[in-house]
């Protein structure tokens, strides 16, 4: 149980990195070019980080594999993400 809270919050900090790093004038900017050609599916890539939980929860899947636990764990992550990033860094 310990490791799947410390997988959470590491993949919460993952997913709030993988947003700023991709937002305009960063590193990641060019994944930002996908928006234009996906629309509303872009939002699990790098569009909104509540949505990006479940593409971005593979980490789960590679070190647990495909259980009961994972849809609850997405939610999770889910609300981690939103709750951190509006709490710590939002403007």
């Amino acid at each position: 149980m310990i490791e799947i809270l410390l997988l959470l919050v590491l993949n919460s900090l993952y997913c709030i990195g993988f947003y700023i790093c991709s937002d305009y004038g960063m590193l990641l900017e060019p994944v930002r070019s996908l928006e234009k050609y996906l629309g509303y599916w872009f939002n699990p890539i790098a569009g909104c980080i509540t949505c990006m939980a479940s593409l971005h929860s593979w980490p789960y899947l590679v070190m647990f594999g495909l259980d009961w636990i994972y849809i609850p764990y997405i939610l999770s992550l889910a609300a981690l993400n939103t709750i951190l990033y509006n709490k710590f860094f939002n403007d």
